[in-house]
């Protein structure tokens, strides 16, 4: 029985062996000068949003962000059964982010007699005393506060929207 096992582990060394060797190679440089490294290219915006937070919120009276932009609907819009489940997530973040920051103005009402005075005031005392982590949207939409009415609203642009998606080839 010992011979049969020394000829077993004789025939798996020689290919693990081979395995191991190969990992500790270095990199090389392909494409590039020798010496240089090679120069990577910045990632582009991962347009999957499931699970993942931000607290960028913009202010509702920039002109750059009000360009183009309208308020999001407040529903469901699609109507085919492909799109309406994404549709469906979106508008429940959309939703539920609004919900989180109007619980914490009206504290911050309740406790201080008044809104926050101005955007700063809000970023401060609602979004970052609270750590506050907003569902992050698609692409073609963004937060942004109202300082007037004290809300939270998300802006759609729709030629965002008709465009390709963030990292794909203009066509």
């Amino acid at each position: 029985m010992r011979p049969r096992r020394l000829r077993f582990l004789a025939l798996l060394v020689p290919p693990l062996a081979l395995v191991l060797i190969a990992g500790c190679e270095e990199p090389r440089n392909v494409g590039g000068t020798a010496g240089a490294p090679a120069k990577k290219k910045a990632p582009a915006e991962d347009p999957f949003i499931v699970g993942k937070t931000t607290q960028k919120i913009g202010r509702a009276d920039d002109p750059a962000l009000k360009k183009g932009a309208q308020v999001a609907p407040n529903k469901i819009v699609a109507k085919d059964y492909i799109t309406i489940q994404g549709n469906a997530y979106v508008y429940a973040i959309d939703k539920t982010a609004q919900m989180k920051v109007e619980y914490a103005l009206k504290l911050y009402q309740a406790a201080n007699d008044r809104y926050p005075a101005d955007y700063n005031e809000f970023m401060k005392e609602i979004i970052q005393a609270n750590n506050i982590a907003l569902p992050k949207l698609p692409f073609y939409q963004e937060y942004v506060y109202n300082e007037k009415d004290h809300q939270l609203l998300v802006y759609e642009y729709p030629e965002k929207k008709a465009g390709p998606l963030p990292g794909q080839p203009q066509q």
